[in-house]
């Protein structure tokens, strides 16, 4: 599990946009699920810096020297959707001053559901990149909605099912570390993976992504959080990782 290319992507882990002003995305779709759908506005040239956090198979969570940065470049059509942004993510030793690496990924909302392109590769990078539904608002809180059924993944050497599904957990509110402890209005998504070895459960895999919403409207909006809790499978651990809203460098 590559998971610091994914939190240097994302995001992830991802759907990563936060917006505000001109050349936005403002979507409201249907709640015909009985959900509550936010509305998110989301902007080209806009800098967002994020803490990177370990999370010890153990408890708890160790800080680290790492930052990532998200750029959001352009809006357009990718991958066959429209409306989609384009995000160029850094991710930086803020000891050493120096650049582990970029990489882009893309995020999307629409009709009151936020998707990430190859978001579900946080859970296996074996798993082919598509548009990965995050969060589906329409469906009213703490109901289950499918992600992906009897998903292929590899383990080690061992090939594993994976079916995935998400929830709206919680609207809740975290605040910022490091940066005047300002609280960051959000959306809980709760992603699942059951995974299974011919037939027999071995674990499961959990994703928790924080989408905030323009409500208010200075609310940073679109993915504030990710965090890929420790992996616990019968053949498998690993540390979990936690990429934290920091503040708006634009």
């Amino acid at each position: 599990m590559n998971k610091l290319k994914f939190f240097s992507i994302i995001l992830l882990t991802a759907a990563m946009v936060y917006v505000w002003g001109c050349g936005d995305d403002t979507t409201t779709g249907n709640n015909n699920g009985g959900g509550t759908v936010p509305t998110l506005n989301m902007q080209v040239g806009a800098i967002y810096a994020f803490n990177v956090d370990s999370l010890p198979t153990s408890g708890g969570f160790t800080q680290t020297r790492l930052k990532s940065y998200n750029t959001y470049l352009s809006q357009g059509t990718y991958f066959g959707q429209s409306n989609a942004f384009q995000i160029l993510t850094e991710t930086r030793d803020t000891v050493a001053n120096s650049s582990l690496g970029t990489d882009t990924f893309y995020v999307r909302y629409d009709g009151g559901k936020f998707y990430q392109y190859g978001m579900l590769q946080l859970i296996s990078p074996t798993i082919p990149a598509s548009w990965d539904l995050v969060a589906d608002f329409n469906v009213s809180q703490g109901t289950a909605f499918t992600i992906a059924s009897d998903v292929d993944i590899v383990i080690g050497s061992i090939t594993a099912k994976a079916n995935i599904t998400g929830k709206i957990a919680a609207d809740t509110t975290f605040n910022t570390a490091g940066w005047g402890n300002v609280g960051i209005n959000c959306y809980r998504s709760e992603i699942a993976a059951v995974i299974s070895i011919s037939g027999l459960p071995i674990g499961t895999v959990y994703v928790d992504y924080y989408i905030g919403d323009a409500d208010p409207t200075t609310n940073p909006s679109g993915m504030v959080r990710v965090k890929l809790r420790p992996v616990n499978l019968t053949v498998y651990t690993s540390a979990g990782v936690d990429q934290s809203f920091l503040r708006r460098l634009n």
